[in-house]
């Protein structure tokens, strides 16, 4: 009878643990899913006219006014997953959204060409 007492025992705590291990790695998943979420929603808004598209469109230069007399150019990357809006043409107005990759490189989220 003692036996049978001391081996559930034994038992519950082990469940014990197993549940609060589980537990604790759900929220380790769960906090690295945040980071993922706000390193993608660390993006910056860019307008300027589109200077040259390259690489099959997988690539365009912006021509961005800094303030009334200095000009920067940036380059951009496009992949799949990136949302344009509008026709997009070497001369075009637009707005872009982009993140700014490890690589160096920024990365087109969405593109609107302006009217």
């Amino acid at each position: 009878m003692i036996r049978k007492l001391l081996v559930g025992i034994a038992i519950a705590g082990l469940m014990g643990l197993g549940a609060t291990l589980s537990v604790h790695s759900v929220r380790a998943r769960s906090q690295s899913g945040r980071s993922d979420k706000q390193e993608q929603k660390a993006t910056k808004l860019v307008s300027g006219k589109v200077i040259k598209i390259g690489d099959r469109g997988h690539s365009l230069s912006v021509e961005v006014a800094e303030s009334k007399n200095t000009t920067e150019f940036v380059e951009f990357v496009v992949d799949r997953n990136t949302r344009v809006n509008g026709q997009v043409r070497e001369g075009s107005a637009v707005t872009i959204e982009y993140r700014a990759m490890e690589s160096g490189q920024n990365l087109a989220v969405s593109i609107t060409a302006e009217a």
